[in-house]
């Protein structure tokens, strides 16, 4: 009996043992249920973020690929018009219409024709940048257009190396004032002042740098040159039909006709007092030669 209780006894170790490791394989595959539990929710979370992140990239790309934000915009534009006032009168108009105003004008007399003077004007207008496209459009039904120009100049970099300066500047100057506190000495007092100063200069001159720049950018300028004229310049494109380019000939003919009988009158009449006082002495060495040569003859 003790022989065979002996021989029983590692067959109960053997299967307590496979007991204990079916155990310890029950609670690792239940930690290793709820370690995957606890880690999808931080999972979905870096891959939102990491979504997110691509959005704001692209959405940074999308902004970069647009017009720079600090732009100077400036327009020139050349017009004609028959009456000088009416079109002038209109241009106010537009100006006060679109908030913007006049920086320089000038008004002059260009030539006479017949018994008109005939004016031209020359204006420099500044208009807020959003309003520029619509008053453009606007100034066509006030004169006949004869040319126009648009330039754009990108200062982008400029305004924010030097607003970046400026900063820089700040700062400095708010750690020489902590330094002029703590000086006791005279000379340091003296020293530390002297570059207060020049920062002080500096920061004034780059504030102003910026204010202009952000003048020019939200204001663009606007520079008119209106002519008076007789008749207007015959807007002649590649659409314009055969029909039309045969009447605006005719009427150029006829206009040019007439200005060409004009100043001759006018120059025969210039040149008439000249002929009176001329006349008598062409008369009298006309007879002297005259009298002359029939003398020889004789």
């Amino acid at each position: 009996m003790k022989i065979k209780r002996f021989i029983g006894l590692p067959k109960l170790g053997i299967l307590g043992m496979i007991l204990l490791l079916f155990l310890f394989n029950m609670g690792c595959s239940a930690k290793s249920t709820e370690f995957s539990r606890d880690m999808a929710p931080n999972m979905d979370l870096a891959e939102s973020s990491s979504h997110s992140e691509m959005l704001k990239l692209d959405g940074d790309a999308k902004r970069s690929s647009l017009e720079p934000e600090k732009v100077i915009t400036n327009v020139y534009l050349t017009l004609e018009t028959l009456e000088f006032e009416a079109t002038t009168n209109q241009l106010g108009q537009l100006i006060s219409k679109y908030n913007g105003f006049v920086e320089n004008s000038n008004i002059y007399s260009n030539h006479h024709v017949g018994d008109k003077i005939l004016k031209n004007g020359q204006y420099t207008v500044r208009i807020p940048k959003e309003n520029v496209e619509p008053f453009m459009k606007d100034t066509q039904g006030i004169g006949n257009l004869v040319s126009q120009n648009t330039s754009k100049q990108d200062i982008t970099k400029q305004y924010y190396d030097t607003e970046s300066r400026l900063n820089v500047l700040k700062i400095k100057e708010e750690r020489i004032l902590a330094l002029l506190e703590k000086a006791d000495k005279i000379e340091d007092v003296i020293a530390i002042e002297n570059q207060l100063s020049d920062i002080i200069y500096q920061k004034e001159d780059l504030t102003k740098s910026i204010l202009d720049m952000d003048d020019q950018v939200s204001y663009s300028t606007v520079s008119l040159n209106i002519s008076e004229v007789e008749k207007l310049t015959n807007g002649v494109t590649k659409e314009t039909s055969f029909a039309t380019k045969l009447a605006n000939a005719w009427k150029d003919s006829l206009y040019f006709f007439k200005i060409g009988i004009e100043q001759f009158i006018i120059s025969a009449i210039f040149v008439l007092p000249y002929l009176f006082l001329i006349a008598p002495f062409a008369f009298i060495a006309y007879k002297v030669i005259q009298k002359k040569n029939n003398s020889n003859r004789e």
